[in-house]
């Protein structure tokens, strides 16, 4: 990639991780965002593959437990894994949960802004939106373009 492309994408730059008083690690917009934003443009740059989670039995104990804590587990025991792996995680994976969100995650796994976010603030999504181990926490859920409340 050219030198100018490069500053170009650097220019897209909203966030970087701080502490969190929410969980941990958290991301933090480094200046406003507006409404209706992507603010981690190129995060499905990469490939993704669909791994049964029987396959991945024999890997180390904490590595399981990081697949947990930051891929979505399936219903149907799959999860989709980067082709990097651990490795390839980016910034948008430590987007901490709230029940009142000011960013959504679309259907291409992509992010969208709700609200303007001013610059320090914590960026949120409401996990249960698409990761039904949460659902629970979503008072309205989207699935395949449909929307319903958790019973």
């Amino acid at each position: 990639m050219a030198e100018d492309k490069i500053i170009e994408k650097l220019k897209d730059t909203y966030c970087r991780l701080k502490p969190s008083e929410i969980n941990g690690v958290g991301v933090f917009a480094i200046r406003n965002i507006p409404k209706n934003k992507d603010p981690f443009p190129g995060i499905l740059d990469q490939g993704w593959r669909e791994i049964k989670v029987s396959d991945l039995k024999n890997l180390d104990k904490e590595i399981l437990k990081m697949i947990d804590d930051f891929f979505v587990i399936e219903k149907d025991n799959t999860v989709l894994i980067p082709e990097l792996g651990l490795n390839g995680m980016d910034i948008s994976f430590f987007v901490n949960h709230s029940e009142r969100p000011n960013l959504k995650m679309m259907e291409d796994g992509s992010f969208l802004t709700l609200r303007k976010i001013k610059k320090g603030e914590e960026l949120m999504v409401c996990y249960g939106t698409y990761d039904w181990k949460y659902a629970r926490s979503a008072p309205l859920l989207e699935k395949n373009g449909q929307r319903y409340r958790k019973k």
